[in-house]
């Protein structure tokens, strides 16, 4: 499994772009809530694959935009950078974007690599995310799951790799 981590993450410096994915997707997307400090309805994080990549998509909520994305995608919860209490280590991700000015929306496109159908992903999904003052100020922001376990907030999500199979 650490093997299969680490290839992704050699493979998501290499190769991961905001892009749109060229095939279709296969299967249904998973989409969570992107909570900004722990219970802001901040916007998504919606993912999905296709018969080569997952797609990851942040989207914010009107007024709310981001100004930095962490993300890293492995086989297991220890593929994703943690300190040694198990807090996430968002700066330690394979991902990591600022944007000036502030985007709405980012998709990050990831090889599948060695990943196959049927597969449970783990996923960190971390925003730095902004609204004017009086209207949430600045958050940090995580999409939807369960704890890593450590002594905050943050979340991971579960994502099952989708079969492309034509079913007849």
């Amino acid at each position: 499994m650490k093997g299969k981590a680490l290839l992704l993450t050699a493979l998501l410096i290499g190769f991961a772009v905001a892009a749109t994915p060229a095939a279709a997707q296969c299967g249904t997307s998973e989409q969570v809530t992107l909570f900004g400090g722990q219970t802001i309805d901040t916007g998504t994080v919606t993912i999905s694959n296709d018969d080569t990549s997952i797609t990851v998509t942040y989207a914010t909520n009107d007024p709310w935009v981001i100004t930095a994305v962490h993300l890293a995608v492995a086989d297991s919860l220890a593929g994703i950078p943690q300190n040694s209490r198990n807090n996430p280590l968002p700066g330690h991700f394979p991902i990591n974007t600022t944007y000036n000015p502030p985007v709405t929306s980012v998709s990050f496109t990831i090889p599948l690599g060695n990943f196959f159908p049927g597969e449970n992903l783990f996923i960190g999904a971390q925003a730095e995310v902004q609204a004017p003052g009086g209207q949430g100020g600045s958050q940090t922001g995580w999409g939807f799951g369960p704890r890593f376990g450590g002594h905050n907030w943050a979340t991971y999500i579960n994502y099952t790799v989708q079969s492309c199979g034509i079913i007849e």
